[in-house]
C-alpha cells in the first residue's frame, strides 16, 4: 500500500486559527476534539480522520462525503460548519457543538409514554424529510447521530455513509462496502443498495420500536445473522408492550416492512401520523400479536432475493416526496357562495382522484376573540367553543359529497390571523400544496395585503387560489 503523506492534527496544535484543547471522543477511524478560535465564542468541535493507522479507503471516502455534504447544506437540521482543511494535506472540519442527547437518553429508559415518544420523534421525522428534500439519504440513522440544540431543534450528524443523489457516490468509486450500524440497517442495504430514501424510513421504524417497547426490533446481530431480516419480520410491538395503541403499531410495522415499496414513502407521513393518530389507516399490521407462520416466512425467503432489491431505475429522494402529497385546504365557508364551495370541493376531488396516496388537512380560521372584557379565560373558552364546533360540523357537511376515506381528511379549526395560521401550519407539517379561496368580499379591498397574497408570498409550497366568475375581483 502506497504511503500517504498527510498530516494528522493532534492535541494542543493550532491550525488555521483553531486551537485543539481537548479530545472528546476517539473511534477506530477518527477523533473528535474541542477547539477554540479567537473569532468564535461558542463551543466548537473538530473532526479528524486517523492517518497514523492503516485504514480502508472507505474511511477517507466517508470523510470526504461528510465534508462535501455538510459544506453544502444550509438548514436548522444539520450542524453549522466553521472551517475545513485540505484533504490532501491536513483533513479536518470544524462544526458547532450540539450537546442535547434527548433521543439517545430516551432509548435507555424506554418504553416511553406515547405522548413523550411522539414529542421526540415528530421533529426527527421532519428533519429527515428535509434531508431527503435535498436529495440526501443518510443511511446510518441511529440515536447517537441525532442531537438537539438548546432550543429543542433536531440536528442530524455523521454523514460519512450518506448518499447525495446528484453527486458521485464515493463508496461506488471505492468499490467497498460502507460501514453501517447493524441495529438500524434496512434489508436492501445488505445488498449494497444506497439510492433508496426508504432505507432511512426503516431506521425511523427501528427507533420508534425501541422507544415504544424498550428493546430493539431485533436482537444484537452481526453481518452474518442480520440477513434473516430478509424473511423474518420483528415481533409485533403490542406483544411486548400491550399499552401501545393500534395506530402506533401500524406506523412502526409499516416502517419496518421488508420491501421498501411497502413502507411509507416519506418521513413527513410518519410525523403527520404521530401528530394525528386519527389519520392512520389501520390494516392487519395493527392487529398482529405474533410473528407470521412458516408459510409466510418461506414466501419471504423465496421472494426477497438480491435481484429483487436492486433496481435499474434510480429515483431521487426529492422525486419520491411527491408520491404522497399533503394538501392543505384553507376553507372559509361562512359567506362563501355555493358556486365557490363547489369549485373548492371540485379542485380537492380532482387531486384526490389523481393521486390515491394524497391526504388533506381542511383548515378553517376563526377570528381571534378579545376576552379582556369578558372575565375569566374559562368564560372565554365556553363562549368560543360553539363557534369551533359549528365550523367543524360545517366542514364535515361540505366534505360529505366527496366520500373520501376518513383516514385521508383531517379537519382543523384555529383562532387567529388567517394568513399567519395557514403559513405556520404549512411549515410545521411540510405541506406540499395549499388550496385556498378568494371571496367576493375581498373585491372591495386592494389586492395588496389580502390573505391569499400573504400566503403566496410566505408559504413554503405552491398555492392555488380558487375563485368563480361571480367572485372575480373587478378590474
Amino acid at each position: 500500500m502506497e504511503e500517504i503523506d498527510i498530516h494528522e492534527i493532534e492535541l494542543n496544535e493550532t491550525i488555521d486559527g483553531f486551537h485543539v484543547t481537548e479530545c472528546l471522543h476517539e473511534s477506530q477511524v477518527s477523533k473528535l476534539y474541542r477547539v477554540t478560535h479567537p473569532d468564535h465564542q461558542l463551543t466548537l468541535i473538530m473532526k479528524v480522520p486517523k492517518i497514523s493507522v492503516i485504514l480502508p479507503s472507505s474511511v477517507f471516502a466517508g470523510f470526504e462525503t461528510e465534508m462535501r455534504i455538510l459544506s453544502k447544506l444550509r438548514g436548522v437540521y444539520t450542524p453549522k460548519i466553521y472551517g475545513k482543511g485540505d484533504l490532501a494535506s491536513a483533513p479536518y472540519y470544524v462544526m458547532e457543538y450540539v450537546e442535547g442527547t434527548q433521543l439517545q437518553d430516551a432509548t435507555k429508559t424506554g418504553p416511553l409514554p406515547i405522548e413523550e415518544l411522539c414529542k421526540i420523534m415528530i421533529p426527527v421525522c421532519k428533519a429527515i424529510h428535509e434531508l431527503h428534500r435535498h436529495n440526501i439519504i443518510h443511511l446510518d440513522l441511529k440515536p447517537e447521530n441525532i442531537r438537539n440544540r438548546t432550543d429543542g431543534s433536531v440536528i442530524l450528524l455523521d454523514f460519512g455513509t450518506a448518499h447525495q443523489a446528484q453527486l458521485p457516490d464515493m463508496y461506488t468509486v471505492a468499490h467497498e462496502q460502507q460501514p453501517i450500524t447493524v441495529d438500524y440497517v434496512a434489508p436492501e442495504q445488505l445488498f449494497g443498495v444506497r439510492n433508496d430514501s426508504r432505507s432511512d424510513i426503516y431506521a425511523i421504524g427501528a427507533m420508534l420500536y425501541e422507544l415504544a417497547t424498550g428493546q430493539p426490533p431485533f436482537p444484537k446481530d452481526n453481518m452474518l445473522t442480520v440477513k434473516k431480516r430478509l424473511y423474518i419480520p420483528p415481533k409485533p410491538p403490542r406483544a411486548i408492550n400491550p399499552d401501545i395503541p393500534a395506530w402506533l403499531q401500524e406506523i412502526i410495522l409499516k416502517c419496518l416492512e421488508i420491501r421498501p415499496e411497502d413502507r411509507f414513502h416519506t418521513a413527513k407521513e410518519i410525523a403527520y401520523g404521530l401528530a394525528h393518530p386519527n389519520m392512520v389507516t389501520l390494516t392487519e399490521l395493527s392487529e398482529q400479536t405474533r410473528r407470521p407462520g412458516p408459510l409466510t416466512l418461506l414466501t419471504n425467503w423465496l421472494g426477497n432475493r438480491e435481484f429483487n432489491f436492486v433496481h435499474d431505475t434510480e429515483t431521487h429522494p426529492q422525486q419520491r416526496l411527491t408520491n404522497a402529497p399533503h394538501i392543505l385546504v384553507a376553507v372559509k365557508l361562512i359567506h362563501s357562495s355555493e358556486e365557490l364551495k363547489f369549485s373548492m370541493r371540485d379542485t380537492m376531488l380532482k387531486i384526490a382522484k389523481s393521486d390515491k396516496h394524497s391526504y388533506f388537512t381542511c383548515l378553517s380560521i376563526l377570528p381571534k376573540e378579545n376576552f379582556s372584557d369578558r372575565g375569566s379565560v374559562d368564560e372565554f373558552v365556553n363562549l368560543s367553543h360553539p363557534k369551533h364546533i359549528q365550523a367543524q360540523a360545517e366542514m364535515r357537511h361540505w366534505l360529505e359529497p366527496m366520500r373520501l376515506a376518513q383516514s385521508r381528511v383531517n379537519i382543523q379549526v384555529f383562532y387567529g390571523d388567517p394568513s399567519t395560521e395557514i403559513v405556520n401550519y404549512a411549515k410545521q407539517f411540510a405541506v406540499d400544496h395549499i388550496i385556498m379561496c378568494a371571496h367576493r368580499s375581498e373585491g372591495s379591498k386592494k389586492t395588496i395585503g389580502s390573505v391569499p397574497e400573504k400566503v403566496i408570498a410566505e408559504a413554503p409550497c405552491s398555492v392555488t387560489v380558487v375563485r368563480t366568475r361571480q367572485d372575480k375581483l373587478p378590474q
